[in-house]
């Protein structure tokens, strides 16, 4: 008599090209430049949490300061800052994610960033959340997936063949896709895909062993979290040019 888990799905790389292009699509008809924003801030939110294997709650971690602080420190990849807590501390902590500029699909990851600082930068903005509207106010996970609920909606009245077999009308778009572990899961499946190493995939996942342990010590180590970029450059760089 157990509830019935109805995990979100991954979604395919032409289905996930399409929600870019969707998007996209979004972002240049728009007139209006709060609703210009909202989707390029999707836009962001969508292709950093995919190609750096984000769960929901951190892509909302996505952090103006530590974007701009390390935007110049290397023109051969893109550094994602997040801001997080781990091992007991109670102030925040930069994580940083080196991020190939471009991936084997398509996605100019470093474009996307830049487009979203210039324009966080217009409105004001250079420090405090990313995922924010226009007034800098954090998003919520409910708007980020009516965003992505209205994309995939639109997307499946036009081709429909691009969802796999089991969602084969619209209402069952709500229940298979959202922010909090489709990104996640396409990402997983895309590095099992392309032969992305145990050892990298496990590296770039390691946000899941800090929350695995409910507090505790994390079983890998801790310098993981930490910004010694120089150690951990190559296999962030394997697996982010293999999305």
């Amino acid at each position: 008599m157990g509830e019935i888990s109805k995990p979100n799905l991954a979604l395919s790389i032409p289905l996930l090209l399409e929600l870019i292009n969707f998007i996209e699509r979004k972002i240049q008809e728009t007139d209006d430049l709060p609703d210009k924003h909202r989707w390029l801030v999707f836009l962001t939110y969508t292709s950093v949490s995919y190609v750096v294997s984000l769960r929901g709650p951190e892509g909302f971690l996505l952090d103006l300061s530590g974007l701009n602080q390390y935007w110049n420190h290397s023109k051969d990849y893109t550094v994602i800052a997040l801001l997080g807590r781990i091992k007991g501390e109670h102030h925040d902590l930069s994580h940083l994610i080196p991020c190939a500029n471009v991936t084997s699909s398509g996605i100019n990851l470093k474009n996307i960033l830049k487009r979203l600082l210039n324009e966080k930068a217009r409105l004001g903005f250079t420090i405090g959340p990313a995922i924010s509207d226009a007034n800098g106010k954090l998003y919520s996970s409910k708007s980020i997936d009516d965003m992505l609920h209205e994309a995939l909606t639109n997307i499946f009245h036009n081709n429909a063949s691009l969802f796999p077999i089991q969602v084969d009308k619209e209402e069952k778009i709500y229940t298979s896709y959202q922010c909090f572990r489709t990104f996640r899961r396409t990402s997983d499946t895309r590095a099992i895909e392309e032969g992305v190493s145990t050892t990298d995939i496990n590296i770039v996942n390691r946000w899941k062993a800090t929350e695995d342990a409910k507090g505790k010590k994390p079983s890998h180590s801790m310098h993981l979290h930490y910004a010694q970029l120089e150690l951990l450059v190559e296999p962030f760089l394997r697996y982010t040019s293999k999305m």
